[in-house]
């Protein structure tokens, strides 16, 4: 506001002087500047006024002829809003003035004073209380907000907890340390469970970090779980992952993802980057392996166009296995150096030469920091190759206390095939029924595989070697669609499963495909391994195909 504006109708100023000549010629001068004036001579008159009006802005007398016009500031200063105070005062000392200042007068100005420049003043007093105004509604405002950004987070945070604590707890041969950025971390690890016996970790690292980072890793974790509890493999989790998160996350977002998928009974580690740091793994025999992402993060590529590279490691050969997001690497001390790949390989190395756990990696990157703030989310997570061999040995089940028989088969027709969840059906009365966990889950294995194996290619007419590559796994996933929308009642799934004891289970698996021709030499071998054959016959004591081709019966026992 300059000289020429006008205050705005609602500011009003009080005058309290005992001088007429002065009151009414400052009265009449602040109604010309659009002023709402009110005026008093004595301070018992003022105190009436005060009780029924507002003011922004008190001129005040210092000598009234009933006190000092100090007396009346206690009065305006309980008032709602305080008004600001201006002394005009023929007292020129030094220490009336500052007493003045100390109880609480904003401005003095010493008497005989212009108008005019009275006028400047009481502006300024207006304009700046209505900055303070402003400032203090935008204050309350920000405080209101703030209060509902936190009851936001406490109930995101409390979902979130919730959701992580829903899944199963990491193995025992797992060692996780992680250091989040604010109270939502990006960074999760978890071990949806898996009915099959296999052993899976995803590790996630969510683009950024606090909440908006945190979100992102919901449907991660809903998605594996309603995955693995379908006894589906690692890659086929990431896919739907993938899928889930182009779908429903921002353009701008995405999400590294390692899964470890550990089989018991091919005794193999398979491993999915798509990325995030390489994966380090100290052999037995020192050698230190890094396995490089070779995907691309989630959330980026068309479901049809994303493709994965798993790779494998014989169990047998671990050590111990370290993952961990970039945050660990890219963590700087005081003096902007960043913590590194190379400096993890090497405290890597010299931790396992000296037999030690890679999980002391986190102790030297912190160390490395030398209290510099976290960066990013921090998550380290080390498998320990005995243990984890130990516990795969170790892995038994109490025998039920009684047992009768199992005669089930199970016929299913047309478009219900693609919609149907015959496995877990068959399962959940397997399961039910008292059959040891471990016998159960070899049975899940093969029943999956060979149900995948009947679908896909049996009914389905698919031919496996296009997924040897991106592009071709794409088309499979396209032709797979497409023919599953298109089946008839012609097309048939049959299932039998049989047991008499807790010992042993016969599962035979038929479709109505037109089969295909069994010959010893390699190439037909090979076809077979086409068909998902492979894992089955290394789980089963006997695998048995009918001429045809279309009905595969095996049997399961104990070990």
């Amino acid at each position: 506001m300059n000289s020429q504006e006008t205050p705005k109708p609602t500011e009003s100023v009080l005058v309290v002087d005992d001088d007429p000549i002065f009151c009414e010629l400052l009265v009449s001068d602040l109604m010309l500047r659009g002023v709402k004036i009110f005026s008093a001579f004595a301070i018992e008159d003022a105190r009436e006024v005060i009780k029924k009006h507002h003011f922004d802005v008190v001129i005040l007398d210092n000598h009234l002829p009933d006190g000092q016009g100090t007396d009346l500031l206690p009065d305006l200063q309980q008032m709602e809003l305080p008004p600001y105070v201006m002394m005009v005062s023929a007292d020129d000392q030094l220490n009336s003035i500052s007493n003045s200042f100390s109880q609480g007068v904003h401005d003095y100005i010493v008497k005989p004073v212009s108008v005019e420049l009275l006028w400047e003043k009481i502006r300024n007093l207006l304009t700046f209380k209505r900055t303070s105004l402003d400032l203090a509604n935008k204050y309350q405002l920000l405080q209101q907000l703030l209060s509902e950004k936190a009851q936001e987070e406490s109930l995101a945070q409390h979902v979130y907890q919730n959701m992580a604590n829903s899944q199963c707890d990491l193995p025992d041969f797992a060692a996780v340390r992680s250091r989040p950025m604010t109270n939502f971390s990006g960074d999760t690890i978890f071990s949806p469970p898996n009915p099959s016996g296999k052993i899976q970790l995803i590790l996630a690292d969510a683009m950024g970090h606090g909440l908006a980072a945190a979100i992102c890793i919901i449907p991660i974790v809903t998605t594996a779980k309603a995955m693995a509890i379908k006894g589906k493999a690692i890659e086929e989790i990431f896919h739907e992952i993938n899928r889930k998160l182009y779908t429903e996350i921002p353009d701008d977002r995405f999400v590294a993802l390692l899964g470890i998928e550990i089989c018991p009974y091919s005794s193999t580690v398979t491993i999915v980057n798509a990325g995030l740091p390489d994966v380090l793994c100290c052999c037995k025999q020192g050698e230190v392996k890094r396995f490089r992402s070779k995907a691309m993060p989630l959330g980026i590529m068309e479901p049809n166009e994303f493709s994965i590279q798993p790779e494998q490691i014989p169990l047998e050969e671990i050590q111990q296995l370290a993952l961990y997001t970039d945050g660990v690497i890219e963590q700087t001390n005081p003096a902007g150096e960043a913590y590194s790949s190379a400096r993890l390989i090497s405290q890597a190395e010299q931790l396992a030469g000296n037999a030690e756990s890679l999980i002391h990696i986190m102790d030297d990157c912190l160390q490395f920091a030398e209290g510099n703030a976290i960066e990013d989310d921090i998550t380290l997570c080390v498998i320990n190759g005995e243990a984890l061999r130990s516990q795969l040995q170790t892995r038994t089940q109490e025998e039920p206390v009684s047992f009768g028989e199992i005669d089930y088969q199970f016929c299913i027709r047309g478009k219900v095939i693609a919609s149907l969840d015959v496995l877990n059906q068959a399962m959940s009365i397997m399961q039910n029924s008292g059959l040891p966990r471990d016998l159960c889950q070899k049975a899940f294995t093969v029943l999956a595989e060979l149900i995948n194996n009947a679908l896909d290619h049996g009914i389905l007419h698919l031919d496996s070697k296009l997924k040897n590559d991106f592009e071709g796994f794409a088309t499979y996933l396209a032709l797979r669609e497409e023919r599953l929308s298109s089946l008839t009642n012609n097309d048939q799934l049959t299932i039998q499963i049989y047991t008499n004891s807790t010992t042993f289970i016969k599962i035979s698996v038929e479709d109505s495909g037109s089969g295909f021709a069994l010959s010893d030499n390699s190439a037909d071998q090979q076809g077979l391994s086409g068909r998902g054959l492979g894992l089955v016959e290394a789980i089963c004591q006997t695998v048995e195909r009918n001429a045809k081709g279309n009905r595969t019966t095996i049997s399961i026992a104990r070990n």
